[in-house]
Order: C-alpha cells, then sequence, then structure tokens
C-alpha cells in the first residue's frame, strides 16, 4: 500500500486515466502499479487500463485514495517511481530559476510541451517536480519531457553552453525584437523576486504589456516567449 506522499519516498503518483495513460505510453519503465477504486470498475477507462497492463500491477482498493488524500473525482492512481534526465544539448532549453509554487511548475511543464519544446532545467531550490500537486498540474506532461535540476544557474551554464535569454523588465529587448538563435535557453526567474541581476547579460529580453497591470502570471509569461520561439522557427 502506498504512503502518504513525502519529497524522502522514492515514488510519487498521478490522479485521473488520461495522465495515468500517458505514464504507461512514455514512463513505463518507472511504472510501479495502478489503484484503481470500485466504482471505476465498469468504466472505459478501466477496460482500456486491464488492456494495457498485467493483472498483477492493477490494484483494487479504495484505501489508497484516502492516503493519497486525492480529489474527490479521482478513481485512479498512477504510482511511479521518480526518475532523472538529462537535457538534449541540441535543443531549446526551458530555463526556471528557483520556482516556488508547483503549480506554476506543472502548468509550465504542460505549456513547454504545448509549444514543441522537450527540455526544461530547474535550478534549485525550487518546487517538488514530484510533487502530486505538481504532477497534477502538468496533466501527464512530465511524462513526456525532460527535466534536469542543477544547484545553480552557474552549474548548468558550466554543462551546457548556448546563448540564454533571461527574461527580464531592465535593460532588455522587446521579444517582438529579439531573434532567437538555436540552440538558445529562455531563463525565468522566481514568481515573486523575478530573475537576480547576476544573471543579466547582453540578451536580456522584456514581454511589453499595459501599464494596467503589474506583471503577467509566470506561466502566462512562458507561454508568450515559447510561441514566439516557435514562431521564428517556422518561418
Amino acid at each position: 500500500m502506498i504512503k502518504a506522499y513525502s519529497k524522502d519516498l522514492p515514488y510519487s503518483y498521478i490522479e485521473g486515466f488520461f495522465p495515468t495513460f500517458e505514464l504507461i505510453q512514455h514512463k513505463r519503465e518507472s511504472l510501479k502499479c495502478v489503484y484503481v477504486s470500485q466504482d471505476a470498475l465498469l468504466s472505459d477507462g478501466y477496460k482500456k487500463l486491464v488492456n494495457l497492463l498485467p493483472s498483477d500491477m492493477i490494484i483494487t482498493s479504495d484505501k489508497a485514495f484516502s492516503i493519497a488524500k486525492t480529489k474527490e473525482n479521482a478513481h485512479v492512481l498512477g504510482v511511479f517511481s521518480k526518475f532523472e534526465d538529462h537535457l538534449d544539448p541540441n535543443q531549446d532549453h526551458l530555463v526556471m530559476v528557483n520556482p516556488s509554487d508547483m503549480g506554476n511548475l506543472g502548468n509550465a511543464m504542460r505549456t513547454l510541451l504545448a509549444f514543441g519544446c522537450h527540455d526544461l532545467a530547474l535550478i534549485k531550490p525550487c518546487a517538488d517536480k514530484f510533487n502530486p500537486k505538481t504532477v497534477r498540474a502538468s496533466m501527464g506532461a512530465i511524462f513526456k519531457i525532460r527535466i534536469q535540476e542543477f544547484e545553480s544557474y552557474e552549474a548548468y551554464l558550466r554543462e551546457y553552453h548556448r546563448t540564454c535569454y533571461p527574461f527580464v523588465l531592465q535593460k532588455s529587448t522587446p521579444l517582438a525584437e529579439t531573434i532567437f538563435v538555436s540552440p538558445c535557453s529562455l531563463v525565468f526567474g522566481n514568481e515573486a523576486t523575478g530573475l537576480p541581476p547576476s544573471i543579466y547579460n547582453e540578451h536580456n529580453v522584456r514581454i511589453e504589456q499595459s501599464d494596467e497591470v503589474d506583471s503577467l502570471n509566470l506561466t502566462t509569461s512562458i507561454a508568450v516567449a515559447l510561441y514566439q520561439l516557435k514562431i521564428q522557427k517556422n518561418r
């Protein structure tokens, strides 16, 4: 039986049929088992699950859902071993420096995938990428992208040599006027404090906005930047 999630556990879990199917399809080697509630035994999702997995990997149990403190409508839990990745040095990267909100981190994973990118660098300290809140917000995207954590931004730069574009307000070029040179890295800071000046460089970028709002949400800014990068690459 699973335990309530802890960062020290070697495993985590995802709620819901769709993201569990994403886990099975894209990270099958990490899958440990799937818990199914009694209410789901007649569902189409359960029938599909039976066709995909051996019977000893499917466990019928309502207790698992109370332990995991899932949402009321969660009928399946995909349990998986935590995994490590390395980024592709030939692809563009999204770099998140000290993200603290698990929902934002999970949404950033989903946004990254939505615009055709698959590499995410996380600079510590950062939100737990395997916390069920993060995994749930990613809607299964966590199983389809590469994520690598670094002790510092300098450690990231030592391993991956490329042009980095920090998104800041000070001394920066408007996004619409920025020409990205791939493979590159789009660098975003913490939700509350942004990027420290030590990360600024000659390629600073800003997303122009009206004076009627203080700032854009982090994942909204990431979406705008990734969309612009995609548009440029498709020209």
